[in-house]
C-alpha cells in the first residue's frame, strides 16, 4: 500500500495554526502541527520560529479551499 506523502499547508504564529488545525480536523482532514517547543509547563516557541500546518498529500485540494475560506474570515461548509 503506498503512503501518502506529507506536505506543509500553512506557516504561521501558534494561535493562527491551531485554530486553523481545528477547522481542518473539523473538515475532516487530518493535520497536525511541527515546531512546537513543549515542556511540563506548556507550549513554549522561539520568537523567530514559525509553526506549520502538515496534511496529507491527498488532502491538499480540499485542505487549500479550507485555508482560502479560513484566511477570507468565512465559514467553511462542507
Amino acid at each position: 500500500m503506498k503512503q501518502d506523502k506529507i506536505i506543509e499547508l500553512y506557516r504561521g504564529e501558534l494561535w493562527e495554526c491551531q485554530l486553523l488545525e481545528t477547522v481542518l480536523k473539523d473538515e475532516g482532514i487530518d493535520c497536525f502541527l511541527t515546531n512546537s517547543v513543549r515542556s511540563g509547563y506548556g507550549p513554549i516557541i522561539a520568537f523567530a520560529q514559525q509553526i506549520q500546518v502538515m496534511i496529507k498529500e491527498s488532502d491538499a485540494e480540499k485542505g487549500l479551499a479550507v485555508l482560502d475560506a479560513f484566511k477570507k474570515g468565512k465559514a467553511v461548509i462542507s
